[in-house]
């Protein structure tokens, strides 16, 4: 007996329908249309594939440059405060040297040599803070108590001067451009 007419000896039930139908949807032949849209959307695929991948690359870069620069960036900040804090060093081992030249070779007699070498010490050392922007801020008796430039020590009674008015300067203060460094300590009348 061949195997069709074993086959047809067997009773048919539906599922086997539905399998040989679905088998053989594959096998029919595709029509034209079918492959000109089938290879319309491969070609579609395929640009937008190509065009992800230069995207992808092209985010890559911008992404190693944006970290290379911050890295320069905070190089450059780093090496400016180190540069800056180089000057500011340089100007006080100056004055240092200044204060060495004056107490050197200074007999404990000569106070007049000792003073002018005090002197020139601290004028070196004023000029070397106003190099790098700082200023001495010194306050003459009579001026009007500012709180943003001024720390008042002590209020006094004062028949010289008004009330709110500084009255003596007990410590000059230092700005650095528009900032305080310190406040110059001061009397204030009543």
């Amino acid at each position: 007996m061949s195997q069709q007419e074993e086959q047809a000896d067997e009773p048919f039930e539906i599922g086997d329908a539905e399998e040989y139908f679905a088998s053989q949807e594959g096998k029919e032949a595709p029509d034209a249309g079918e492959q000109e849209a089938e290879s319309a959307e491969q070609g579609l695929l395929s640009r937008l594939q190509a065009e992800r991948d230069e995207l992808e690359s092209k985010l890559l870069r911008v992404s190693a440059d944006y970290q290379n620069f911050a890295r320069r960036a905070q190089q450059n900040a780093d090496s400016a405060v180190e540069q800056k804090l180089m000057d500011i060093a340089r100007g006080l081992v100056t004055v240092l040297d200044h204060f060495d030249r004056a107490l050197e070779g200074q007999d404990k007699d000569n106070e007049t040599g000792v003073l002018q070498g005090v002197v020139m010490v601290h004028n070196e050392l004023l000029a070397t803070l106003n190099r790098f922007g700082i200023e001495r801020l010194d306050v003459d008796p009579g001026t009007e108590f500012d709180p943003n430039q001024h720390e008042a020590l002590m209020r006094q009674p004062s028949g010289d001067f008004e009330s709110n008015q500084v009255t003596m300067q007990m410590q000059p203060g230092y700005v650095l451009g528009d900032k305080i460094i310190r406040p110059a300590q001061v009397g204030v009348a009543e």
